[in-house]
């Protein structure tokens, strides 16, 4: 595939994922100043298909272009400083999203199934699922810092 298609998809792949990640932390920020835990549910329910089609696919379609990209051009090496930390971000984010990320979810299906969308507990998996989201976003800010300046490359 040209080295411009990857970068183009490499791009869009990312715009996804970060707009996706920044629109979920933006709106579940909203949804828990409202004070009503039953909005906060509708919110998570209704971003699911988010999470699926875009949160999901979009950090593989990411790695894989980028993987691409460094084998089709001279200029870059998987011996580069930003390209492993870059990779290795993204590593952590999906295992920190699937491990803890999936204890929160399944914890708040579990309050979901019972009914319980106000009790404390489910406030405090809430607020954690809260600092996940914007921990995970740190991350790809970081990781989109090291690919825009590349640090180490002259």
């Amino acid at each position: 595939m040209d080295y411009q298609l990857l970068l183009l998809v490499h791009i869009l792949a990312g715009m996804a994922w970060v707009g996706g990640a920044i629109v979920l932390q933006a709106t579940l920020l909203v949804a828990r100043r409202s004070g009503d835990p039953t909005e906060v549910d509708r919110v998570m329910r209704s971003l699911g298909w988010a999470d699926t089609w875009l949160a999901l696919p979009a950090p593989l379609v990411v790695l894989a272009t980028g993987a691409a990209m460094v084998i089709s051009s001279a200029a870059w090496s998987f011996t580069q400083a930003w390209i492993l930390i870059s990779i290795g971000l993204v590593v952590v984010y999906e295992l920190v999203a699937m491990t803890v990320g999936g204890r929160l979810y399944r914890r708040i299906a579990a309050t979901r199934a019972s009914g319980e969308l106000d009790g404390a507990a489910h406030a405090r998996t809430m607020a954690a699922w809260g600092r996940l989201s914007a921990l995970l976003l740190a991350l790809l800010v970081v990781a989109v810092g090291l690919m825009v300046f590349k640090p180490g490359v002259g």
